[in-house]
């Protein structure tokens, strides 16, 4: 018999194997599907293959935006918590804050790791406090802890203060030339300066030069290949798979670059017996102890702990600045009365930006709350179940392996939670109103044992480069930017659709 005779029994061979495998999957889906049924749990109806996901493709390897839908549909029908689907996952969104507070705080013990793709086993180097496990985050937390002590934020504040000036530079320029700021690309500047800096000791150069390889890396963080989103899909769609396959979540040049720099930094330091106030500095002792250790800090520990910080540390805080920065340039009343604010307060501390002043303002830090509520740089937390959890007054069971989503952004958008809240307004964190906001639908940072253990640091951060901004410029918003500006769906962290573009006038 010819090849040709063969074509057409070896094309019906393929449409059978195709036809059965995608039955098998199907009627795996379909199963999966009846789980919170079977549970006798509320649920919102799934739909094949993506569950209950409202996006499609390589963006989708997150929790977002479609977890208010979600909780917009417990609340209309009374639910404390509802059932839907991560693909063919069954995930629980909790609703009630009462429940909240169970998941993070009082029966922590229950739900302690966090529902985050990673590979131990692949990809070490990419192990970190961000992803550990159990006993292991554990002990990352109790060795990790001391760099954000208050003493060492006095340190570091001096240091983040100065990471100020070559954006304070930039700003004088476009003010001078009347050029429009994008204004998310300049923050996060200056946050990849401050952690070069606070992290490594380093001048990370971002208002330098365009090649600065601090930014270049963080920008490739968030601008993966097609391959790392791929990973990131398929880790959402089924861990084990996606494991099991030598799957990794950040790429590969990526770690090469961290672990080279770690490497050059440590041996300069030990060569020169030169000892630093830093991150690096405390995973570098962290290190050298622990050699011959069985469960010491691993070399793998350092570089996945390094590049978790670098980060959680420019994103997050630049994702905060930005955000700011837009609803002041929306309201000027609220901007004019927090720049009031910055200078009397300077005025008491003889005119200078010190540790002291910034704790004195109140007005600002209002500002900050008022936009994390509206915006958390982390939309959701999520946490995984790690032994059967029955909530109280009801008969719905959590079993091991099980997904807890607790959503960030619906809980600061709930009228029940906030009157009017589109509406950006400070005042509800006055020392007197803040009193009134129940704590477990506020929180930014998460709660709990596992809270973010770098909020202090962000907060810092975030605050010194606003402070240094809104003191010295009136900002509004260019005609280039498109308004109101839009959320990006299927993003981990909080992202506009379009770039947010400011004028800045000196005042």
């Amino acid at each position: 018999m010819t090849v040709l005779g063969l074509l057409p029994q070896l094309l019906l061979y393929i449409s059978a194997t195709l036809v059965s495998l995608f039955l098998c999957v199907y009627v795996y889906f379909s199963y999966s599907f009846t789980y919170w049924k079977r549970k006798g749990a509320p649920y919102i109806k799934p739909k094949f293959p993506l569950g209950n996901n409202d996006c499609f493709g390589t963006e989708s390897f997150s929790y977002g935006l479609e977890t208010m839908d979600w909780y917009k549909e417990a609340k209309q029908k009374g639910h404390k918590f509802i059932g839907a689907w991560n693909y063919s996952n069954p995930v629980l969104l909790v609703v009630d804050p009462d429940y909240i507070k169970s998941v993070l705080v009082k029966d922590f013990n229950h739900f302690t790791d966090r529902d985050f793709f990673h590979n131990p086993k692949h990809d070490p180097k990419n192990e970190s406090i961000f992803v550990a496990e159990n006993e292991e985050w554990r002990q990352l937390r109790q060795r990790l802890t001391p760099v954000f002590s208050t003493a060492k934020m006095r340190i570091m504040f001096e240091l983040v203060n100065k990471c100020a000036d070559p954006m304070m530079q930039l700003f004088q320029t476009n003010s001078r030339s009347g050029d429009p700021m994008d204004i998310k690309e300049v923050v996060a500047m200056f946050t990849t300066d401050v952690i070069g800096c606070v992290a490594f000791g380093l001048d990370a150069g971002s208002f330098t030069s365009e090649d600065a390889k601090f930014r270049v890396i963080g920008k490739k963080l968030f601008e993966s290949s097609l391959k790392t989103k791929m990973h990131l899909l398929v880790g959402r769609i089924n861990v084990k798979l996606a494991q099991f396959l030598g799957m990794r979540v950040i790429p590969e040049s990526v770690t090469e670059f961290f672990s080279e720099v770690i490497t050059e930094n440590a041996r300069f330091r030990q060569e020169n017996n030169v000892r630093k106030i830093d991150l690096m500095q405390l995973l570098l002792d962290l290190y050298e102890s622990s050699k011959g250790q069985d469960d010491g800090f691993s070399f793998d520990d350092f570089v996945g702990n390094v590049i978790a910080f670098f980060i959680a540390g420019f994103e997050t805080s630049s994702t905060t600045m930005h955000n700011v920065l837009y609803e002041l340039a929306r309201n000027p009343d609220v901007q004019e009365k927090t720049r009031e604010e910055i200078n009397n307060v300077l005025k008491k501390h003889g005119g200078v930006l010190t540790y002291e002043a910034v704790q004195d303002m109140t007005y600002f830090r209002q500002v900050i709350d008022e936009t994390l509520r509206m915006y958390p740089p982390v939309q959701n937390v999520a946490r995984f179940c790690v032994k059967p959890y029955t909530f109280k007054d009801s008969n719905v069971t959590v079993e091991k392996g099980v997904s807890v989503v607790v959503p960030l952004v619906a809980l600061g958008r709930d009228p029940d939670n906030y009157p009017n809240p589109e509406r950006f307004d400070p005042d509800r964190f006055s020392p007197q109103s803040k009193e009134s906001i129940n704590k477990s639908v506020y929180i930014p940072f998460g709660d709990g044992p596992r809270n973010c253990i770098g909020k202090r640091f962000g907060l810092m951060q975030t605050s010194i480069g606003l402070m240094q901004v809104v003191r010295d410029y009136k900002i509004t918003i260019n005609s280039k930017t498109p308004m109101p500006l839009k959320l990006k769906r299927g993003v981990f962290l909080m992202e506009t659709t379009n770039k947010l573009y400011l004028n800045v006038t000196k005042v």
